[in-house]
């Protein structure tokens, strides 16, 4: 328990400062819960990181500071204060209403992490721009009043708020513009309340009739950004799933574009300018790519399909998973009830046979104390039955959960190995087909070149390609080569790729079972032993032993 001198502790905030551990402990019990309520959360002591509300006003605070701490907060106030920079709110994950009223705030910033922030309150302040909330999607109440905002580019930028409700943009220069409220309403049709008062469907379509031309431009130009959003969404939900089923770039033809693109220079130029020397070369290229594209379609198709075997069976192994963890979880806590129920109803008994205890004349006292001897046996057989139940349960659990990852382990294994054998047979489609287009095209080259009575007949564009025959045999065998090292490197990524996740798939069940398992012991250990202090707290043993009853040296019952 803290143990905090209150108004020593807000005496600090005297002088323009920071906020301090101190200064949050003693606002907690300042805040807190009076009279019997107020006893209670003293007593059971103050946790800050459990800490829902807190306000932090009149304090003179110049940085803020240490609210990591309260990392369960829902509502802070700042308000009334000297702050200057909004800053160390990152950790405030659950924070839903932020108060920052009054200070000496010049710059909207370090907000955008408060995505669960639904009313921010910024008014008197020396803000000039409305900025740094983007990420803000769940805000409903903005009020920013009382500041320096002059122009109304805000307007266009809080449109995009679609959840904003209320504004209160009031005692800003922006808003002596004439035409403001009509520019405001139209553009932000979402706006419910401006001041806090509700926005007449009157004053809204009057707005958007005097805007009329320029909001059309707006909501058609954001029709066509919504649509660019949606292709580039759909375009990285297949790219996520593509890279998932360990297929991504087989769907069309860049596999095979990336084979002549990737050849060294030299070749790249001789593969390409063989490949159109006359119809036959070109028809024979066309006819390759027709077919290696094809072989592709069929792998990336294969890879979807298999994709949807692994998650089946990832769910199906899940389903398993959790339906004995269930079972399990459903029958300690039964259990863990029955021994509340028991505990309660002895835990009254013993207290009845020590207030009985206390009045009895001596003869009666061995009476009593047998009695007292005979609860306090039944509570300890009651543990230690329970605590063998639970301890035998989760052994049970476990032995369970290490088969269904052995039977797990099998399934996918052979899943995967399904999946590879029939994309090797895939990518050996791949190297034939570059292996017959090789073999065609030298022959169609050579043919071609044969023709030329000597070199000075050969076209001027062939003439560097040409050389000899056997450098022309060279650089068409490099070019080959290669193609097929890019077969070859693709089939090894897949297969490598996927090796891999089976197995840090497979290591990581292992590891999170073994985590749990002995996190569950520590739990179940953990219970027992406050259940036997609660027992200790009932002052048992120095009225046990005044009867007579043999205790060992930690103050338990000996049997």
């Amino acid at each position: 328990m803290y143990k905090v001198d209150t108004v020593s502790a807000l005496r600090e905030a005297t002088e323009p400062g920071v906020i301090t551990q101190n200064m949050l402990v003693s606002l907690t019990i300042d805040q807190g819960p009076k009279k019997e309520g107020g006893r209670l959360f003293l007593q059971d002591g103050i946790e800050l990181d459990k800490l829902k509300e807190i306000r932090i006003e009149f304090l003179k605070i110049l940085n803020i500071d240490h609210l990591w701490l309260l990392k369960s907060l829902v509502k802070l106030s700042l308000s009334h204060n000297v702050i200057e920079k909004i800053e160390n709110l990152d950790k405030l994950h659950h924070l839903r209403e932020l108060d920052l009223s009054f200070n000496r705030i010049k710059i909207m910033e370090n907000l955008n992490n408060l995505h669960q922030l639904e009313i921010l309150l910024l008014y008197s302040n020396e803000i000039s721009t409305v900025q740094g909330i983007s990420d803000l999607k769940k805000l409903i109440i903005l009020n920013i009043g009382k500041n320096k905002i002059n122009d109304w580019k805000h307007v266009v930028y809080l449109r995009d708020f679609k959840s904003l409700k209320s504004l209160n943009m009031c005692d800003n220069p922006c808003t002596e513009i004439d035409g403001y409220l009509d520019y405001l309403f139209a553009f932000v049709p979402q706006l419910v309340y401006y001041q806090y008062r509700m926005i007449s469907e009157s004053e809204r379509q009057s707005a958007i009739d005097k805007h009329y031309r320029i909001v059309s431009n707006l909501e058609e130009n954001e029709a066509k950004m919504q649509t660019e959003l949606a292709l580039q969404r759909e375009f990285k939900n297949k790219t996520a799933l593509l890279f998932a089923s360990y297929v991504e770039q087989l769907d069309e033809d860049y596999l095979f574009q990336q084979m002549f693109s990737s050849d060294e220079v030299s070749v790249q130029v001789a593969g390409r300018t063989l490949s159109t020397l006359n119809e036959s070369t070109q028809n024979a290229f066309e006819e390759y790519k027709k077919s290696f594209v094809a072989i592709c379609q069929k792998l990336y198709k294969l890879g979807l399909q298999e994709n949807d075997k692994r998650t089946e069976e990832i769910r199906l192994f899940e389903v398993a998973v959790n339906e004995g963890k269930e079972n399990t979880q459903n029958e300690a806590r039964r259990i863990v009830d029955e021994v509340l129920e028991k505990r309660a109803k002895i835990f009254a008994n013993i207290k009845e046979v020590m207030e009985a205890l206390v009045e009895k004349h001596e003869e009666e006292t061995e009476s009593v104390a047998a009695k007292a001897r005979e609860l306090f046996n039944e509570f300890n057989d009651l543990l230690s039955k329970a605590r063998n139940q639970l301890m035998s349960k989760e052994i049970i659990l476990h032995d369970q959960m290490e088969d269904i990852n052995k039977v797990f382990r099998i399934n996918m294994t052979d899943i995967v190995n399904s999946f590879l054998e029939t994309a090797r047979e895939y990518f050996s489609l791949l190297r034939n087909a570059e292996i017959e287009y090789n073999d065609i095209i030298n022959g169609f080259v050579l043919h071609y070149l044969s023709g030329f009575e000597d070199e000075t007949h050969i076209p001027f564009n062939l003439k560097d390609l040409y050389c000899d025959k056997d450098t022309l045999a060279i650089t068409l065998a490099t070019s080959h080569n290669i193609h097929l090292q890019i077969i070859d490197d693709r089939e090894k990524r897949m297969t490598n790729r996927l090796d891999n996740w089976l197995k840090d798939y497979i290591n990581q069940l292992i590891v999170n079972e073994d985590k749990r398992n002995r996190q569950q012991i520590l739990e179940i250990s953990h219970f027992f032993e406050s259940q036997q202090k609660e027992l200790n707290l009932l002052s048992l043993p120095q009225q046990l032993d005044l009867a007579g009853i043999d205790l060992d040296d930690d103050g338990i019952l000996e049997n």
